[in-house]
């Protein structure tokens, strides 16, 4: 019995022959893979350094570079943003699935035959700004001809701010687009105003930071004349700068406001711009607006706040 099993002990295979005999193909495919990645890195290296000479500027190691079969005449480039595969309709991610996938939309630059693809916007905005610094031409892409078109609107609504009721007339179809002009008469004046997010503002409008360093906040109401300004406007601020520590507060409207909010703004220091007072400060801001609607080009370049608008809310954070 026992030289039996020893017989079939030396015939039969050992249990883990079969794995063993999968480990030189597995090492050979992994060897494989790893030169691929070096040669790409190498080239990649290569290609980087030559654009990088070639127009005086540092790629980022977040662009791919390559080549561009059907050159145009001039540099192009479309911005790519990072998305959620499941997300709300504020680009949010769906928590009602366990998907976590990010699309990584890559920003195409297009220049002289070359290609460049960037999975970080800011890194490959950069990129496009240094290009242009250095003499290139690259085309404004969608964003930046957006934002050309709302400043021209923002100086015909300066233009056509001689009263009050312009400015109401002009903001009543669109009443968040008030903010950008508060924000834009506010730097006007000196002031380093920034609008914040539509949705999820944290209680105000604009916050600002003047040329001595001063910090304010800015609530602002394009209401019809009739409609006055209550003291829960005041209060929400006054709340919000609990958070925010701004060293002035403001509430800007085109109308005026309650008995109450002018007392509890007293008791608070929060500054109150009433509809006459706001045309005073437009006036200022702007004495002249008959120029023709001309600015500098860098003036609709994007900023990092207009590409983190474009970033869903809970993405921003990997890229602050």
């Amino acid at each position: 019995m026992i030289e039996s099993y020893l017989r079939f002990s030396e015939q039969a295979p050992a249990p883990y022959d079969d794995l063993l005999r999968l480990v030189p193909p597995a090492l050979a495919v992994l060897a494989a893979l790893l030169l691929v990645l070096a040669v790409d890195q190498i080239l990649q290296l290569v290609l980087r350094i030559a654009f990088g000479r070639a127009y005086s500027v540092r790629v980022p190691f977040s662009v791919r570079v390559g080549v561009d079969l059907h050159p145009d005449d001039v540099g192009s480039f479309s911005m790519g943003y990072p998305q959620w595969r499941s997300a709300k309709k504020d680009g949010t991610r769906d928590r009602r699935t366990n998907d976590l996938h990010v699309i990584k939309n890559r920003t195409l630059i297009l220049i002289d035959g070359w290609k460049l693809r960037g999975k970080n916007p800011f890194e490959a905005y950069g990129l496009v700004r240094d290009l242009r610094r250095n003499g290139q031409v690259v085309v404004p892409c969608q964003e930046e001809r957006l934002k050309r078109s709302e400043a021209a609107s923002q100086i015909l609504r300066r233009r056509d701010s001689g009263s009050i009721d312009d400015i109401i007339s002009a903001f009543e179809d669109r009443p968040t687009d008030f903010e950008g002009f508060c924000a834009d008469m506010f730097r006007a004046l000196g002031w380093a105003a920034e609008t914040t997010p539509p949705t999820n503002d944290g209680g105000y409008d604009i916050s600002m930071r003047g040329e001595t360093g001063a910090t304010a906040i800015v609530e602002c109401k394009c209401y019809a004349r009739n409609h006055h300004v209550g003291r829960p406007v005041v209060q929400k601020l006054h709340g919000a700068n609990a958070t925010v520590g701004a060293q002035e507060m403001m509430v800007v409207t085109t109308s005026s406001f309650t008995q109450g909010a002018v007392e509890y703004a007293a008791q608070t220091g929060v500054r109150l711009i009433d509809g006459p007072q706001l045309l005073s400060l437009c006036r200022r801001a702007w004495p002249s607006e008959s120029s023709p609607l001309s600015f500098p080009t860098t003036a609709t370049w994007l900023t990092d706040g207009d590409i983190m608008a474009r970033i869903p809310t809970d993405l921003q954070r990997r890229y602050r």
